[in-house]
């Protein structure tokens, strides 16, 4: 059930207080003023529904209590109806220009009366609804502003953190965008060793953190701190801020999001870590298999190098022993030492290859240790 109007009937008589009062009692709350002053006195006590003033009183008149009503900010638009048994178009005008919704003459009609009332109580519920709407939606255009940079900034976070390397810059990130929503956080990153961001590893805050990190609760709340976990990453919020609830619940979300796509980033991290691992492990299987194969090839090209001077050196004293008993000339003697040394000589330069051949082998292994390196 709504509560009846307060009406507010203001008048030096008290017979014209109390007729007013009979015909309105039924359907509204009726107080009284006899005076202007006590009037605005109980105005700024209690602001009513509508005024029903008269003009003509001692000390201030009605023109003048209406006047300074509008220039308060509170009763601005308060309703006000001028109650008079002064009937001219000069007095009613005058009553417009002092700020009055309306003007009744005395003896005052029944039907006329609730008429008005009615019609300024009407005007005023709209004023106020239309004020409330203006109100709310100013809210909700600035909430949505709020929103829409505080998803910018997440936007802008699952951007930057595609250049990301290390966990700790991952922690550092988390911060700084915790900062640009005005939160003070501390971070701990559990990729391999603990990393933390905002606080010490022998501070009361780490070791909330820690004892936190193990729990299965995805969000702790305790008063003003919030902590929010994942798999890699916890997230202590020390001053949420309760008193906007939209706004603690929508920073909630936000983070819980921005967490999630920390944690996924960390999650690839490692992954990449082990690959690189695994691609160095086997680089170095490979680097072992072909020092092992290079030190067995260096050695039969070695053992081939000796058998082949040997070789050649047993052949041209073959060859010089044999022309003695062959009864050749001199110049055919001389013909067939330089087909022999010359057949040497091709034999030495064949041998020397396989020394090339041989260091040759030494570059590739160095080749793939300069490789190995250069994945660190």
């Amino acid at each position: 059930m709504n509560p009846k109007a307060r009406i507010l009937v203001v008048d030096d008589a008290a017979d014209n207080r109390l007729l007013l009062k009979m015909l309105l009692e039924d359907d509204y709350d009726v107080v009284e003023a006899d005076s202007g002053e006590s009037c605005l006195t109980q105005v700024n006590q209690e602001i009513p529904d509508l005024i029903l003033l008269d003009i003509t009183m001692p000390g201030m008149s009605g023109y003048e209590v209406c006047v300074q009503l509008r220039t308060q900010k509170e009763t601005e638009h308060l309703p006000i109806i001028f109650v008079s048994a002064l009937v001219g178009a000069e007095q009613r005008l005058e009553g417009f220009e002092a700020g009055a919704d309306d003007y009744l003459t005395k003896p005052v009609d029944a039907e006329g009366l609730f008429s008005k009332i009615s019609a300024c109580l009407t005007r005023q519920q709209s004023l106020i609804t239309a004020q409330s709407d203006a109100s709310e939606a100013m809210r909700i255009a600035m909430e949505a502003m709020t929103t829409s940079s505080e998803l910018g900034q997440i936007v802008q976070f699952v951007k930057n953190v595609q250049t990301i390397t290390t966990p700790q810059e991952v922690g550092e990130a988390i911060q700084t965008i915790a900062k640009e929503f005005c939160l003070s956080t501390s971070v701990m990153v559990t990729s391999g060793a603990p990393h933390f961001v905002g606080c010490t590893a022998d501070s009361i805050e780490a070791k909330v953190l820690q004892q936190v990190s193990n729990s299965s609760e995805r969000m702790v709340s305790i008063g003003i701190r919030t902590i929010i976990r994942n798999e890699h990453v916890t997230l202590l919020i020390k001053n949420m801020p309760l008193d906007d609830e939209n706004r603690c619940g929508r920073l909630k979300d936000h983070l819980a999001v921005l967490m999630d796509i920390a944690n996924g980033h960390l999650i690839t991290l490692e992954a990449q870590e082990s690959a690189t691992k695994q691609r160095k492990h086997f680089l170095g299987k490979v680097i072992r298999i072909a020092e092992e194969q290079t030190k067995k090839t260096s050695s039969k090209l070695h053992g081939h190098h000796h058998t082949t001077q040997s070789i050649i050196e047993g052949m041209v004293s073959s060859l010089e022993n044999m022309l003695f008993g062959l009864g050749l000339d001199d110049d055919q003697e001389k013909k067939l030492m330089l087909l022999a040394n010359h057949t040497s000589l091709q034999l030495q330069e064949a041998s020397r290859a396989t020394e090339d051949l041989d260091k040759e082998l030494g570059v590739v292994v160095e080749s793939l240790y300069t490789f190995m390196q250069q994945e660190d």
